[in-house]
């Protein structure tokens, strides 16, 4: 089968959707199946990435995202895109993402009479108002919605992002789950090595890994982190930022003093942050899933999360985490406390989130997709 990805992100980038497109097209590649990705050059390049053989990669010009420079906003439509999608000629089209690449993955689907699917990885109506922009939030969903009622079929990855999309009147909404790389991220990795890096080996050590951006609500996490360190506890507590973006010096200058900011890690780095922690804390509401929650579960470590998102999909309530009221800096702090005074809640938590994790491959998250690919093309 022949597949074209229109894709707003990728390598080097660094975020989720550009390490699932990554992902995806070296699974295709393993499954034998050709692959056209279509993206814009990185406006911050840090080194191009490789690609497996079998993938042609086509990058295409464009400029950085007003207040948001991480990401490039391709120029859509350019002649030489169609051209290679006719010389390509796909079985079908994957809009990865609904903007300028997705667009013009959706004119060459319907001039060259391609299936498509779409897929639907950000929030981007609910991220709008942390920056400044929250009377664009109805406009966005509504385009969102013309967008992905053209495509054949709709993937989101949490059975709870597809009731929100179906209750705004998206279309033939399914299910795309994530996997979640047990061996990278797993309790085996633990260093006292690290943790002392961290802080200290013998300290209670929180970990935040994601995009330092507004919409991540880090504030919270932060007020969270003051109150208990006020709580008088017995042992030390740490908190790790792992991560970068454009906003990372305004939430440093925001942050308690003793707050370590790692930068961005990657594979073995990250895996050993991970495992050198106590317990995760992800204070964003406006998920879709949070690949990090996953990441974070592998690592054998309860989550402290919010009851709103797609956080929800994963974190079971005193089961294998904690989800607290969303934008409540005191109801987290409560949880990370109860974490730091029981010793056997934390390792009981941290089991059954290990165990929630391996239960997820990267391999049963690609079968519905590829299945889903298969039949599209059938049409």
């Amino acid at each position: 089968m022949r597949v074209a990805l229109f894709s707003e992100t990728f390598l080097p980038q660094r975020n989720g959707v550009a390490l699932i497109v990554d992902r995806l097209v070296r699974h295709l590649v393993r499954e034998g199946h050709e692959v056209l990705l279509v993206v814009p050059v990185s406006w911050r390049p840090r080194g191009d990435a490789p690609v497996p053989d079998g993938v042609t990669l086509l990058r295409v010009s464009g400029i950085p995202l007003p207040k948001y420079p991480d990401l490039t906003i391709a120029i859509p439509l350019a002649p030489r895109i169609l051209d290679a999608v006719y010389r390509f000629r796909p079985d079908v089209i994957h809009l990865v993402t609904e903007f300028s690449m997705g667009l013009t993955g959706l004119r060459a689907a319907f001039e060259l009479k391609v299936p498509t699917v779409a897929s639907f990885h950000t929030n981007v109506p609910g991220s709008l108002p942390y920056y400044g922009f929250p009377w664009a939030t109805d406009l966005c969903w509504s385009y969102l919605r013309w967008f992905h009622n053209r495509a054949g079929v709709s993937l989101c990855p949490s059975e709870t992002n597809r009731v929100e999309l179906q209750s705004r009147g998206f279309k033939n909404v399914r299910v795309w789950p994530r996997g979640v790389d047990t061996d990278r991220f797993s309790p085996r990795r633990r260093s006292e090595r690290v943790r002392a890096e961290l802080g200290s080996p013998d300290g209670f050590h929180l970990l935040y890994v994601g995009r330092v951006t507004p919409e991540k609500e880090l504030p919270v996490l932060f007020d969270a982190f003051r109150q208990v360190t006020a709580a008088g506890l017995p042992r030390s507590v740490h908190l790790t930022i792992a991560g970068d973006g454009a906003y990372t010096t305004r939430m440093q200058a925001g942050a308690p003093s003793e707050v370590r900011f790692t930068g961005y890690l990657e594979g073995e780095a990250l895996g050993e942050v991970y495992a050198a922690a106590d317990a995760f804390v992800f204070p964003s509401r406006v998920e879709t899933l949070g690949n990090v929650v996953l990441e974070a579960m592998a690592a054998g470590l309860p989550v402290v999360g919010v009851s709103q998102g797609g956080t929800i999909e994963n974190v079971r309530d005193g089961v294998n985490g904690f989800l607290c009221e969303p934008g409540n800096a005191a109801s987290m702090a409560a949880a990370i406390v109860r974490l730091v005074s029981n010793a056997d809640l934390r390792t009981q938590l941290g089991s059954n989130a290990r165990a929630w994790a391996e239960a997820r491959t990267w391999d049963a998250a690609f079968q519905p997709l590829v299945a889903t690919y298969e039949e599209m093309a059938g049409r």
